[in-house]
């Protein structure tokens, strides 16, 4: 009889591209950048909170000029800007802060406000502010940390956490099995927040080195967003806009992947950064209110007593004649 033809292998996979390839290596950093440690340490540091400290350390010292504040007013007023974005988060959801649950984050903001503050001779922050590609170097890193911030300490965690007392078992439940919880609104405020909330409550109690003594005024974000204020809402909207996790848009849960989603938020903020500080862009944002304020009819500022205009010419015209005839 006839010999039965070998059945032929299947093709190899195709080879993936070098854009598929390097989104993968992305996505492998930025994952895995959110457990660095300092290498050689005898206990863990956190490396993006040591590098979010000395950002934060030095941007507070640059605000101050040439003035000096009491050593523990410089300290808190550093911790509040560095960690009070995610803090606002935690309280929001009932849950303790996340930094505080480990030596590693405290540790690391020790080490960064020891560096900009307290190193012999200040080579730590003349270099971080004086040499380019070292800042450029730790903005980046630094846009780790505001990526994270939006995604997996600020939306994740608003999106698995919920309290059990505002719902009934079989709710809580049906969460659980669906892997979301909480709401839209909670996802995206706690996204935003986690990402820029430091900055929001330094700029309220002026407590980010611009002046000696704190004081409780209008929080300057409610009379003009700064950059990454916008930078972190764009994003947090971004994000669950990606993943879709309470399917309210009419798209699928996740049309990319969930690590793709966070790299796409990285990048957000490397391009704002890059734009603010390569090429002198002071506000990369700025199209954004007068592109999408006059589909609401908004301006900047509003209310007072209003001006005559359609509502009189429709309703109090016929007064107005009766006036004049009566007269």
């Amino acid at each position: 009889g006839k010999k039965k033809k070998k059945p032929r292998p299947p093709p190899p996979p195709p080879e993936p591209s070098v854009f598929e390839k390097a989104l993968d290596w992305m996505v492998g950093v930025l994952r895995d950048a959110e457990d660095f440690s300092w290498p050689r340490l005898p206990i863990e540091v956190s490396v993006l909170d040591t590098v979010l400290s000395i950002e934060t350390c030095a941007g507070y010292r640059a605000a101050m000029k040439k003035e000096k504040h009491p050593w523990l007013q410089v300290f808190v007023s550093c911790c509040i800007c560095c960690f009070g974005g995610t803090t606002l988060t935690a309280l929001i959801l009932g849950q303790p802060p996340g930094w505080l649950g480990s030596t590693s984050s405290p540790l690391a903001y020790a080490i960064g406000f020891w560096l900009i503050f307290l190193f012999p001779g200040d080579i730590p922050y003349k270099a971080v502010r004086r040499f380019f590609p070292l800042t450029y170097a730790l903005n980046v890193i630094n846009c780790m940390s505001g990526a994270h911030g939006v995604t997996s300490w600020g939306a994740e965690k608003a999106l698995h956490a919920f309290h059990f007392g505002s719902v009934t078992a079989a709710d809580a439940a049906a969460h659980h099995r669906s892997g979301f919880a909480g709401s839209g609104p909670y996802a995206l405020l706690c996204g935003t927040l986690s990402g820029c909330g430091g900055g929001i409550l330094g700029a309220f109690l002026c407590c980010n080195g611009s002046a000696p003594h704190w004081s409780f005024t209008t929080p300057p974000t409610l009379r003009k967003p700064s950059v990454y204020v916008k930078l972190a809402a764009a994003s947090s909207i971004t994000y669950y806009c990606l993943r879709n996790p309470h399917s309210f848009l009419p798209w699928g849960q996740d049309i990319v992947e969930v690590g793709v989603a966070k790299v796409i938020v990285f990048l957000m903020w490397v391009a704002v950064m890059t734009a603010q500080d390569v090429f002198g862009v002071s506000d990369p944002l700025g199209w954004m209110f007068p592109v999408f304020a006059p589909l609401v009819n908004l301006s900047g500022d509003i209310g007072g007593n209003p001006e005559s205009g359609i509502y009189e010419e429709l309703f109090e015209a016929g007064k107005k004649d009766a006036s004049k005839k009566v007269k």
